[in-house]
Formats: structure tokens, C-alpha cells, sequence
């Protein structure tokens, strides 16, 4: 199990996909945050709110991809294979890829959280402006972006190991993820809470409609649905691994 963790992290090193996608979860939560703290009035910032909320809004997303990438890649140029020769055994090799990578995504957050926080107070301090309640965020609101991220990241690697191609299924998680849930949510409210990415934001943020609301699900309930969500697409992933050719 240790030398196949070592394995994954190499992989993850040695590759420029890791590296784009840093870059676009830095740029994803840096720009936005620049260009409030340089453009928006002073009383914006007197409103209440958090600037770490930027982070959460869209990296997610952007680490679900990474995933997805992570796995689809090794089925795309044919490292699988070589995996595969060297640990049989392909449950072991995909519970090692979902630790690595939601650990690797948690890590992704944790940075752009960091450098929100910077740019924020640096750029807030520049203007001579009063952050107000910007930077009003407790450590578990804080932690609960980290495990989300990383649920979300290994989310990726169950769909990309289970669905292999590489576009469409980068092309319909995000459809799927950014217009037709959020459709459904608001549609069909009960059957919309239920639903993957729905769950990963309840993680997050409590049930649909504030915690007052009794629509969705409490918070430990959508990390468990969301936990199984992962565990029953990886499973179905490694069963359909066994019956057909990974070359």
C-alpha cells in the first residue's frame, strides 16, 4: 500500500496537469477576489459576507476536473495498464487513487483559501478601506471547504475511472453539475437535495434554503449520502474494470 501511495504521488509530480490545474484554482479564486478589492465601493465591504466564499463558489468544480483528468488520463495513455500488472488487485489501486487525490485536492483548497485571504488584506489595507466581517470565519467553516474540496476531487476519480472518456465526461459533469442539478434543486426541491452536487454543497452549507429550512439534508446526513455517492460509483467503476480490457 505504501509504495503504491508513493506511486500516485509521482504520478500527480511528474505530470503538467497537476500543475495547469494549481494554477487555475490560484487564478480562480485570486482574480475575483483582486478585482472586488480593487473595483467594488467601500460600503460593499461594509455588508457583511465572506471573501472566502469566492473560493468555494468555483474551485470545486475546477478540482472535480482535475479528478476526472487524473484517472482518464491513465486509461488515455495507457499507464493503467502498467498499474494494473503491478497491483491486481484494482480495489487497493482505486481507494489509493481517491485518498492521494482528495488529499492532494483538500491541499488545493487550503492554498487558494490562503492567498484569498492575502490578496484580500493586503489589497483592503491598500485602499485604506475596514474589511469588516470579510475575513469573519470560523476554523470549522474554514475546514468544511477543505473536506468538500477534497470529496469532490475524489468524486472526479470515481466518474473518470467509471465513465474513461475523457471530454464527454469533463464536457457532462460540469453540464450536469452547473445547469441541470441547480434546474432540478429549484424545480423539484426534494429531489433535488439528493442529488450529487447538491449533497457536496450541503456539506458545505446546510440544507436548501438556510438552516431554518426543512428542505435537504443536515449536514451529517449529505456527508454521508456523499461519501456513498463516491463509494458505490468507485465500486461500479472497479467491477465494470474486471470484465473488460483496460487497453
Amino acid at each position: 500500500m505504501i509504495d503504491l501511495l508513493r506511486a500516485e504521488f509521482l504520478k500527480i509530480r511528474s505530470t503538467r496537469t497537476a500543475l495547469g490545474l494549481f494554477v487555475a484554482v490560484l487564478l480562480a479564486s485570486v482574480a475575483p477576489v483582486a478585482l472586488l478589492v480593487a473595483l467594488a465601493p467601500p460600503e460593499t465591504f461594509a455588508e457583511g459576507g465572506s471573501l472566502f466564499d469566492v473560493a468555494s463558489s468555483l474551485v470545486p468544480y475546477i478540482l472535480v476536473v482535475f479528478g476526472i483528468l487524473g484517472m482518464t488520463n491513465e486509461y488515455r495513455h495507457g499507464t493503467i495498464t502498467y498499474t494494473y500488472l503491478v497491483t491486481p488487485r484494482r480495489a487497493r489501486v482505486m481507494v489509493v487513487k481517491l485518498a492521494v487525490y482528495a488529499l492532494i485536492g483538500a491541499a488545493m483548497m487550503g492554498a487558494s483559501l490562503v492567498l484569498v485571504a492575502l490578496t484580500g488584506f493586503v489589497g483592503l489595507e491598500i485602499r485604506g478601506v475596514d474589511s469588516g466581517s470579510l475575513f469573519d470565519v470560523g476554523l470549522v467553516d474554514l475546514a468544511r471547504q477543505l473536506v468538500v474540496a477534497g470529496l469532490m476531487t475524489a468524486f472526479g476519480v470515481a466518474l473518470g475511472a467509471l465513465l474513461r472518456l475523457q471530454v464527454a465526461t469533463v464536457a457532462g459533469v460540469l453540464i450536469w453539475a452547473l445547469a441541470i442539478e441547480p434546474i432540478i434543486a429549484v424545480i423539484r426541491p426534494k429531489i433535488g437535495s439528493w442529488l450529487p452536487f447538491v449533497v457536496f454543497s450541503q456539506v458545505m452549507e446546510g440544507r436548501l434554503g438556510g438552516a431554518e429550512s426543512s428542505i435537504g439534508l443536515e449536514r451529517p446526513a449529505a456527508f454521508l449520502v456523499s461519501v456513498a455517492y463516491i463509494g458505490i460509483v468507485s465500486v461500479a467503476a472497479v467491477l465494470i474494470s474486471m470484465s473488460r480490457d483496460v487497453t
